[in-house]
């Protein structure tokens, strides 16, 4: 398989192909970003690191790059962080559209998509929260998590709206084409060791709120419970790029990404019916050791 992965100088773009280009199954990376720090070689597959600009719809470079490959991992955003403001939202939904539709016409075989957590964000503040299992993908989407640091207060809502507008679109597109998609809510993964012990009440790793009142304790279970382990990370891309579509309700389908949680209220019913994604860590039992 011969994969593009957008956003290739970021944190997820990194550990994927250190993780996926290890794979006897993966022939080639093709990463895409505006510029790139050095990227160690995957000990597998040849790596080509192609600099242009996803927000430029007839830049020939990313354009050759999609066409050239089997899958696309689109990670990419013009801000890639939930504190993201409306204008940066759009361009991030704009770049969407534009890889999305090249990957159609280019004849790709699968897209997956990165989208996130935060689209079901508002549910954090809902019984919803404190049932385990009950957050599925078949729930409304409600988007935007609301948060507190250091700083004051936080809303991810413009963020998160971009989101599912790119969900929505990937699913939409892939109807309509031979492209199959797979949209990944991906809960909790931070740079390097990425343990569950960093994530704060704050959402985030360098803000701190001590001591945790009532309100800060319940979204330290929020952010923890959707942890995604580097590992976990790595193998439900592998699942996604890799499932076969035969089983699927629609061509393309929506699927939330985080470990096996303990007590968590989201539901991986689907990662593990359609995908085959089996989560091997939790964040309890790390937080243990």
């Amino acid at each position: 398989m011969r994969i593009a992965i957008t956003g290739g100088n970021g944190n997820l773009a990194r550990k994927l192909i250190a993780g996926i280009g290890a794979e006897p199954w993966c022939d080639a990376l093709v990463a895409l970003d505006r510029r790139f720090d050095p990227i160690e070689p995957p000990a597998h597959a040849t790596l080509a690191c192609v600099e242009a600009d996803l927000r430029q719809p007839d830049d020939r470079r990313w354009l050759d790059a999609i066409a050239s490959v089997d899958a696309v991992v689109h990670l990419a955003a013009q801000n890639p962080y939930p504190e993201a403001d409306w204008t940066d939202s759009a361009a991030s939904f704009d770049m969407t559209a534009l890889v999305v539709q090249a990957a159609a016409q280019s004849g790709v075989s699968r897209l997956v998509f990165a989208t996130s957590n935060h689209v079901m964000g508002g549910y954090k503040d809902t019984d919803v929260a404190t049932t385990p299992g009950a957050l599925t993908e078949d729930l409304p989407p409600l988007p935007g998590t609301r948060w507190r640091n250091d700083a004051g207060g936080n809303d991810s809502t413009p963020y998160a709206v971009a989101k599912l507008m790119g969900e929505r679109l990937c699913c939409a597109l892939a109807d309509r084409s031979g492209m199959t998609a797979v949209a990944l809510r991906i809960g909790w993964c931070q740079p390097g060791a990425n343990h569950p012990s960093t994530i704060s009440a704050s959402g985030t790793p360098n803000s701190r709120l001590d001591p945790l009142d009532d309100a800060a304790a319940r979204d330290l279970a929020w952010f923890r419970g959707m942890w995604l382990s580097n590992r976990d990370l790595l193998d439900i891309f592998a699942a996604s790029l890799r499932a076969d579509p035969a089983g699927w309700p629609t061509a393309g389908i929506v699927v939330n990404a985080v470990s096996n949680n303990s007590g968590m209220a989201w539901s991986l019913k689907n990662a593990v019916d359609w995908l085959g994604f089996v989560p091997a860590d939790d964040m309890a039992r790390a937080l243990n050791h």
